[in-house]
């Protein structure tokens, strides 16, 4: 088969490989030993009836809502990333093995191009065509 088109794809499926196993192994876990369960609301302060305590407690309740959806968001982007990655490089080692047989057909139809015009040549010529010729 012929040459085609190389493109190197090792380090995409590398890349992917690793965000997805980062994502996992490290992210998720560590994720699920930090988050705070807020089921039962802020417990700190819970004695303390200051107007500035339950409004600290309400931005903290705030923050770790956003924190907990900016995570999330990040881990949901992270496996978007790493599956686009690996679809990437799935496409382009099938494009590189179409390249190289479609190269493969094109010198293919050049040969018989080339072997036609010969035997056309011949017929002109008056001679018999007697296929490869020596130069």
């Amino acid at each position: 088969m012929a040459d085609g088109v190389r493109v190197e794809t090792d380090g995409l499926n590398k890349f992917s490989n690793q965000v997805q196993n980062d994502t996992s192994a490290t992210l998720d876990a560590g994720y699920s030993r930090a988050s705070v369960d807020l089921s039962q609301g802020v417990t700190f302060g819970a004695a303390n009836a200051s107007g500035g305590v339950h409004a600290a407690k309400q931005r903290y309740v705030d923050a770790l809502i956003a924190h907990t959806n900016n995570v999330h968001a990040y881990m949901d982007a992270a496996r978007i990333l790493a599956d686009a990655a690996a679809k990437v490089a799935a496409a382009v080692q099938e494009t590189d093995g179409r390249a190289g047989k479609r190269a493969d057909e094109v010198r293919g139809l050049m040969a018989q191009a080339v072997t036609d015009a010969r035997k056309r040549q011949a017929e002109i010529d008056g001679r018999p065509y007697g296929g490869n010729r020596a130069v």
